[in-house]
């Protein structure tokens, strides 16, 4: 999940009746079934990856992961045809690479289903059939199977893309930050091509992800019964919604509304959109999530300058009853209740929250 943001997708994972905790930056794990991995995959909306966790600890050298990852029988995960690769993500000092683990740690899986099989796994480093992925952390290590493929936050709705996007699993985050709910009128005065309000109706009518359902890497699980997940897809189904929400997006530029209705048709949801500058705005409605251009991602400071000059104004004028805005600027109204840092990519950014 998004750093920073850990405890809105803890939030997000008790919506699925599961008890989630931080294990690391980016990082949260719950005790769930099968039918719940496909359930996240399917159905949620902040976080990036769902992992099977097969082995985690502390470690020192390289030879340690080794270990950890031969002590695990791949059986029923991997079938003997079946081709393999190792990902890894790593964070903090170590005297070896990215590359250097994940060699290690390939070897292991490998010397391991030849022990438990006695068949030598391939290996396909562009496009395996089950992919195991390592999380390092300075001394700390998760390793997994990857049930998802490409990242959640990817929806598949998005055939607009703004110059500088928001990932709609941030702007999901925001959406429940805000404590929006469906009476509420929810606007954004930056909507660039739509993702807050678009992830707003996905939310309250519990859209799922059916973009890319047939992508997820866990269908290629030697363990996956598919007619199970199908039915629960079915189930899933059955209780989206269709209701009429008040969200609103408004943008300076009319080639980003015209893509943020494009998108917003492509999700399927319904969103009232319109080209507008932030000086001829009126915050009038109960709940403002936004995020206003910035110089370093939009790459002209003045505009950035300008947009949060006058956001400040409008937030001061407004009649809303809560706010979130989410920038990279320091500069913001100094009456915020709340105020969180997460990271955007390598970019450090600022969560402001508002409440009268």
């Amino acid at each position: 999940c998004t750093p920073g943001l850990e405890d809105v997708s803890i939030e997000e994972l008790a919506d699925f009746g599961l008890k989630g905790k931080k294990i690391g930056r980016g990082i949260i794990s719950a005790n769930a079934k099968l039918s719940d991995v496909f359930k996240l995959n399917y159905c949620s909306k902040s976080l990036h990856k769902i992992i099977l966790l097969l082995s985690s600890g502390k470690f020192c050298e390289l030879s340690e992961l080794y270990k950890a990852a031969y002590e695990i029988t791949y059986g029923e995960f991997i079938r003997s045809e079946q081709s393999f690769a190792v990902r890894v993500s790593r964070a903090g000092k170590h005297s070896f690479t990215s590359i250097d683990a994940e060699r290690e740690i390939g070897q292991a899986v490998i010397d391991s289903y030849k022990k438990e099989k006695g068949v030598r796994l391939k290996v396909d480093l562009e496009e395996p059939d089950v992919l195991v992925r390592c999380y390092i952390r300075e001394n700390k290590f998760w390793l997994g199977i990857d049930t998802t493929g490409e990242s959640l936050h990817k929806r598949g709705y998005r055939i607009y893309e703004h110059p500088a996007p928001l990932r709609a699993s941030i702007a999901h985050c925001l959406v429940r930050l805000a404590q929006w709910q469906p009476e509420e009128s929810l606007y954004d005065p930056f909507c660039g091509s739509g993702t807050i309000p678009i992830e707003a109706a996905l939310y309250a009518n519990k859209i799922p992800n059916h973009w890319r359902w047939k992508s997820f890497r866990l269908w290629k699980l030697g363990f996956v019964d598919r007619k199970k997940f199908m039915e629960e897809k079915e189930r899933i189904d059955a209780k989206v919604k269709s209701l009429e929400l008040k969200l609103y997006g408004s943008d300076l530029f009319r080639k980003h509304i015209e893509g943020a209705k494009r998108n917003a048709n492509n999700a399927g949801v319904s969103i009232n959109f319109l080209q507008q500058d932030i000086k001829d705005a009126v915050f009038e409605h109960d709940i403002i999530v936004t995020n206003p251009p910035y110089g370093k991602r939009i790459g002209h400071t003045g505009k950035a300058l300008y947009a949060n000059k006058m956001l400040e104004k409008k937030l001061a004028e407004g009649s809303w009853k809560r706010a979130v805005v989410i920038t990279a600027e320091k500069r913001n109204l100094e009456s915020y209740s709340e105020k969180r840092q997460i990271m955007y990519g390598d970019l450090p950014t600022w969560i402001f929250l508002y409440k009268r």
